[in-house]
């Protein structure tokens, strides 16, 4: 789903060239089709479809194959009710546990031996 976000930028830079010339001119963006600036908006659309069409998969899967490669395993204990699309991937199976609560930042914990630990995934 983050790979998704790949597919922003095109359109955010097509987005803010038709704001601009809204704004500096006081019309609605519409070139005509043989113009250079419908060019660059046909072309950063095509730019935002293609990325998630093609760039989105292939990052998705060279990330696996880099975490699998490294021996990280993924763990399905550690995700949260309802977070279906968030995977956590450790690199010991130690790390891989069913949390009893979670931090506030929404981090897994688990009681051992009276006390409570957290894991901070940041670090």
């Amino acid at each position: 789903m983050a790979f998704g976000l790949l597919m922003a930028p095109p359109v955010m830079l097509a987005c803010t060239v038709a704001s601009a010339f809204a704004i500096w001119t006081g019309k609605k963006f519409a070139p005509s089709s043989k113009s250079g600036l419908a060019q660059f908006q046909t072309g950063m659309m095509k730019a935002s479809v293609y990325s998630l069409i093609i760039l989105a998969p292939v990052a998705a899967i060279i990330t696996t194959v880099a975490l699998n490669t490294l021996d990280y395993t993924i763990c399905p204990q550690l995700k949260k009710s309802g977070s279906a699309w968030q995977t956590y991937w450790v690199s010991h199976p130690g790390f891989c546990f069913t949390p009893d609560s979670y931090t506030e930042n929404n981090w897994p914990c688990k009681r051992t031996d009276g006390k409570k630990l957290c894991i901070n995934m940041n670090e």
